[in-house]
C-alpha cells in the first residue's frame, strides 16, 4: 500500500482558510502524496500562501493559472499529477489525518476503482448542519449505472452524484478514459462524476466520516452563480444525457429527477436574470429565455417530480410556447422574494 496519491486543490481567494486546508493534507498519516494546488487566478494571497506552503513540504507543487473556473483547474492538476490515485478535496475544508489511508487501503483491498466515504456539514462557528455516514457496502460498476436512482438522489443511502471531494478516483480509469471536468461555472462536479461512472469497474463505501464541509452563507453561494447560469444548467443536462439517461433507459426516476433539475434549474436561472448585472429590459430578457427555450427538447421532459412542484410546474407548462405568461409569474416570484427579504 504505496502507491502515490495526487492531491488536487482548485484554490480560488480561499484566504486564510487554505491554510487550514494545507495543513490537514501534509499532517497525512500517508506519506506517499503529492499535493497540487492550483491557484485559478486568485486576486487576494492565496497563491502566495500555496508557495510558503511549498518551501515547508516539498510535496507540494503549486501551480498558477487564469481564471477558468475550477473544472479546468483540476483539469490542469490531474495533466500535472504522477500518481496512481486522485483525490479532489476544496481549499476551504479539512480532512481527518487519516483520510488518504483508510481510502487507499479501501481501493485496493476490495480492487475498487471509486471509493466513497462520510462527511460532516459544519457552520464557520462549529455548528453541525449534517452528518452522511455509509454502511460499508461493495458494488459492481455496471449494478450502479444499471440502478442508478439509489446513487442519485441527495438522501439515498449510498449516494454518489454530487462533490468530488467524499470520493477517491483512480488516476488510470482518468487518463484511459479522457475525463475532465467540463468547462462549467456551475455543476461542473456532477459532470465529471457522471463522465467517471461511466467506466467504473466497482465501488467501495466506507463506514468512516473523513471529510469536513464548512457551509457557506447564502450570500457568499449566490456569489458564485455565473451571470449566465442556465449555460451550465444546460451543459450539465447534455452531459446527464450522454450518460445517465443511457444506463437504463427505463429507469424512471433517475429521469423524473434529471427532468425535475433541469426545469428547476432553468427557472432559477430565469428569475437570476432579473438581477441588474444583466441589463435586461423585458423585451430582450424574453428574447434571451427564448433562445435558451430552444435548446430544451421539452417533449423529453418527465414530469413526474415536477408536477409535484406547485410553482415551477406552472412555469414550466407556460414554457416554451406561452413565453410572455411564464415571465409574468417568475417575475411576479422574484418580486415577492424582495419583498419579503426586507
Amino acid at each position: 500500500m504505496n502507491d502515490k496519491v495526487s492531491v488536487i486543490i482548485p484554490v480560488y481567494n480561499a484566504g486564510g482558510k487554505l491554510r487550514r486546508c494545507l495543513e490537514a493534507i501534509i499532517q497525512q498519516t500517508y506519506v506517499n502524496i503529492e499535493i497540487i494546488p492550483v491557484d485559478d487566478g486568485s486576486t487576494d494571497e492565496s497563491f502566495s500562501i500555496c508557495r510558503e506552503f511549498a518551501e515547508i513540504d516539498k510535496r507540494i507543487l503549486p501551480i498558477h493559472t487564469e481564471n477558468q473556473g475550477s473544472g479546468p483547474a483540476r483539469n490542469m492538476g490531474i495533466l500535472k499529477a504522477t500518481g496512481r490515485w486522485a483525490y479532489f478535496p476544496d481549499s476551504d475544508d479539512v480532512i481527518k489525518p487519516d483520510t488518504i489511508e483508510k481510502a487507499v487501503k479501501a481501493a485496493e483491498e476490495n480492487d475498487s476503482d471509486l471509493v466513497v466515504f462520510g462527511f460532516e456539514e459544519l457552520t464557520e462557528s462549529g455548528k453541525r448542519i449534517r452528518l452522511k455516514k455509509f454502511p460499508q457496502t461493495l458494488l459492481g460498476g455496471e449494478e450502479v449505472r444499471q440502478n442508478y436512482e439509489k446513487h442519485f438522489i441527495m438522501d439515498e443511502t449510498l449516494q454518489i452524484q454530487g462533490a468530488p471531494w467524499n470520493k477517491f478516483f483512480d488516476l488510470n480509469v482518468v487518463r484511459e478514459h479522457d475525463i475532465e471536468y467540463p468547462p462549467l461555472r456551475r455543476h461542473q462536479d456532477e459532470g465529471f462524476i457522471c463522465r467517471y461512472i461511466e467506466h467504473v469497474n466497482r465501488v467501495c463505501f466506507i463506514e468512516d466520516v473523513l471529510y469536513t464541509y464548512y457551509v457557506n452563507d447564502s450570500a457568499a453561494v449566490n456569489r458564485k452563480y455565473p451571470v449566465d447560469y442556465v449555460e451550465c444548467v444546460l451543459g450539465l443536462y447534455n452531459i446527464r444525457k450522454d450518460t445517465i439517461l443511457k444506463w437504463n433507459p427505463q429507469n424512471m426516476t433517475v429521469r423524473d429527477v434529471i427532468s425535475d433539475e433541469l426545469i428547476c434549474n432553468t427557472i432559477w436561472a430565469f428569475e437570476l436574470s432579473f438581477h441588474k448585472k444583466y441589463g435586461f429590459n423585458r423585451q430582450k430578457r424574453l428574447e434571451w429565455m427564448a433562445e435558451k427555450c430552444k435548446r430544451i427538447d421539452f417533449s423529453e421532459i418527465s414530469w413526474g417530480r415536477i408536477n409535484k412542484r406547485p410553482y415551477q410546474r406552472t412555469v414550466a407548462h407556460l414554457l416554451p410556447d406561452n413565453l410572455n405568461a411564464a415571465y409574468d409569474v417568475i417575475k411576479a416570484k422574484t418580486l415577492l422574494q424582495r419583498i419579503v427579504r426586507k
